[in-house]
């Protein structure tokens, strides 16, 4: 028991020291004088192409810290890692989405507040970056975040007759009757807008989530009883109520007769069809832009920020974040932080993101707006990303899915399909959760 003891004070040291390092390297604190040193051997695992990320891993190496990047493919990169720690082999840092690592927190070595200040933490990156903190440090570094953005078909908007893109979900009821058109047999050959279902649209559950957050409702909270997580999709009547818009508003999408159908399970994909020119508002990640123009080179389209709900004052899309997140098992930690400093960085972070056709997470370069418009755009829209806790992303969706058919179907009211996902949703937290993250 006392070599234990010894072993986490020297642990706790070796934090300490290397995230003050961390805190000199990626920008937060500003000193004239570096650190001590780290050096050996860091092994980074992500799903950043290979091409893309060697370049970023050779101008953080130094002369005596030595990173390699591995590149797992993104459908076993989780199995991968599970594997790789049940093993006792697993990466000394890892970039994941922000659910996967949430979903791993066990598996990572958490910054304490007293090295790394909350305060200092949050004024460095995005709002959303708090999924990362707990009651007692953090989990993983913010490195990029791909927002919800709205793309729109200029052509098809213009001839209707119309001015300007919805800025506000309730133009949507005015614009979808203007723009949707049907074929002889009565199938939709000109969508308004890919809203509605949940299988044929890319971006459905992050679409979804993003009504239900500006409708004022997180999705996950704390109890305050027990302090662990719960699902507030039905916490009271109120949250009900505000949950129950939302979904009624997607699904009025997909609802024969409603003002707004626009969209059916027949379709193709949302972004293919978009692709093709057949819809005049799709919704999907900023990272999309070029799969979009190199389909189709010929399509005229734009792109602007999420539809807002009218009245609140604050913005608000979903942002798909990424981190960077510190081993439990790495035997090198002043090492593993130097290189997550690193590759968080400033020099860095920036770089990368504009390769991946992403947002960076830190707010000092989020400030600098690029000449370019269409980054504009994503750096905007990142600054108003947010996330939810969703520790098991596979299975949320299913929720999700479960909740829209439920709706679609008329096998439920509304209400009631909200609250069976409820019941699911804090069914799947009760299996999945094995940290206590109160944020």
């Amino acid at each position: 028991m006392k070599q234990l003891g010894i072993k986490n004070i020297i642990t706790g040291i070796f934090v300490v020291a290397a995230v003050a390092a961390f805190m000199v390297f990626s920008g937060v604190v500003k000193v004239g004088t570096q650190t001590q040193d780290a050096t050996g051997t860091v092994t980074v695992w992500g799903t950043i192409p290979y091409q893309t990320m060697q370049r970023y891993v050779d101008q953080a190496r130094e002369q005596n810290l030595t990173i390699v990047y591995k590149e797992k493919r993104p459908g076993t990169y989780e199995e991968e890692l599970v594997n790789a720690f049940a093993a006792g082999q697993g990466p000394d840092v890892f970039i994941m989405s922000h659910e996967r690592i949430l979903r791993h927190s066990d598996k990572v070595l958490e910054i304490p507040y007293a090295s790394f200040p909350k305060d200092a933490y949050e004024s460095t990156y995005i709002d959303e970056a708090r999924l990362f903190t707990t009651d007692t440090g953090i989990t993983a570094f913010p490195l990029t975040v791909d927002p919800l953005v709205m793309y729109y078909n200029k052509p098809l908007i213009s001839s209707a007759f119309i001015l300007d893109v919805p800025a506000y979900w309730d133009e949507f009821v005015a614009f979808a009757p203007e723009v949707t058109e049907y074929a002889g047999t009565g199938e939709i050959s000109i969508s308004a807008a890919a809203l509605g279902t949940y299988d044929n649209i890319g971006s459905a559950k992050g679409i979804l989530a993003t009504l239900i957050m500006q409708n004022q409702n997180q999705i996950v909270g704390v109890d305050p009883t027990t302090n662990k997580k719960r699902s507030i999709l039905a916490l009271d009547n109120t949250s009900l109520d505000r949950v129950a818009q939302a979904v009624d508003f997607y699904t009025s999408f997909a609802r024969f007769g409603a003002d707004t159908y626009s969209w059916n399970e027949a379709l193709i994909d949302s972004q293919n069809k978009f692709i093709a020119g057949e819809v005049a508002l799709y919704i999907g990640r900023a990272s999309e832009v070029e799969t979009i123009r190199k389909k189709n080179p010929n399509l005229d389209f734009g792109v602007t920020l999420m539809p807002q709900v009218r009245g609140n004052t604050t913005r608000m899309t979903e942002g798909a974040m990424t981190g960077i997140a510190i081993s439990k098992q790495t035997g090198n930690v002043p090492a593993a932080l130097k290189v997550a400093s690193k590759l968080a960085g400033a020099d860095i972070a920036g770089n990368l993101a504009a390769d991946l056709l992403v947002a960076p997470a830190r707010k000092d370069l989020l400030g600098n707006t690029p000449d370019d418009a269409l980054r504009t755009l994503v750096y905007n829209s990142a600054i108003i990303s947010r996330g939810w806790f969703d520790p098991a992303p596979d299975r949320t969706s299913s929720v999700l899915r479960t909740l829209v058919r439920n709706v679609n179907t008329g096998a439920l009211s509304t209400q009631d399909a909200i609250s069976r996902a409820n019941a699911d949703l804090n069914t799947v937290l009760d299996q999945t959760i094995n940290l206590n993250l109160g944020n």
